[in-house]
């Protein structure tokens, strides 16, 4: 059936919790269209088959569903009539008349990726490293720490999410070996990343720790050191001599380890050449 399409609204989309299907009452998540005489269906327009009515889920069945999902539940009016700015205030009819002639859709929003702090398993640590995920601003020097399923979604173009000012990327980071190596592979990560990106900040975004969750799988005892490695982190002097290395806090002064206070050590930052 032909409908004109200044009387069809296509391309919509659906996070969940909004419509269910007619049919049988499961909710529905996805792309939908929706009629001039406000009757809703599956698919990105009418010629999406198959094509399936959905209705709208009402407030009362909306705030049970989430509370079923331990969510919590927050409701949002269409718009806001009261003081914006002290004596200013918005003319409604004007907003609902702009949303109507641009098929604005005021019922879905776009989620807005948020910061992620990653910690690695005990399986990453048996494989000595794991994949880190992060995001950056296209126009900015901003970069975000994601969750695997957020870089999925964005990288994939999900229109439920806000992905167009940013460009995802992930980087391998090393767990396991001797600090001063995996400072240096982890710098070295970083270092291709940033050329590949044709932007600068990133290592200032990690905080320059590229050591960040190194763990020895067992206290190891009895190392030596020429003053090349480390810096005893109380003094910020080189150190020289024997050391052993904490599985939790890392190298430390001392040929093995001891229950008194004794100093930490820091690797020496080596030097960065960029080409």
């Amino acid at each position: 059936m032909y409908i004109p399409k200044n009387r069809i609204k296509t391309n919509l989309y659906t996070r969940g919790n909004e419509y269910k299907k007619l049919s049988d009452g499961e909710e529905y998540i996805g792309y939908y269209w929706s009629m001039y005489d406000g009757t809703f269906y599956t698919g990105v327009n009418q010629d999406d088959s198959p094509s399936i009515q959905i209705i709208k889920i009402d407030t009362t069945e909306n705030i049970e569903i989430q509370d079923s999902q331990n969510q919590e539940f927050q409701q949002y009016t269409a718009n806001y009539d009261m003081e914006v700015t002290p004596g200013q205030y918005q003319n409604m009819k004007d907003i609902d008349v702009y949303n109507n002639i641009n098929q604005v859709d005021i019922s879905s929003t776009q989620i807005t990726p948020q910061q992620f702090y990653s910690t690695p398993l005990e399986t990453d640590y048996e494989n000595g490293f794991y994949i880190r995920y992060f995001a950056c601003k296209i126009n900015e020097i901003k970069y975000l720490e994601l969750d695997k399923n957020t870089y999925t979604k964005m990288k994939d173009k999900n229109p439920a999410y806000n992905f167009i000012p940013y460009r995802t990327f992930r980087i391998q980071w090393s767990l396991v070996g001797e600090p001063r190596n995996l400072y240096q592979a982890n710098l070295s990560q970083v270092n291709i990343l940033e050329r590949n990106l044709g932007k600068q900040g990133f290592k200032d975004f990690l905080n320059n720790d590229f050591t960040k969750f190194y763990r020895p799988q067992a206290i190891k005892n009895d190392l030596m050191t020429d003053g090349t490695e480390y810096i005893n982190r109380r003094t910020g002097a080189p150190y020289s001599g024997s050391f052993h290395i904490h599985p939790k806090k890392g190298p430390m002064v001392g040929a093995k380890h001891i229950s008194t206070t004794h100093d930490y050590l820091d690797p020496l930052l080596p030097e960065v050449v960029f080409p």
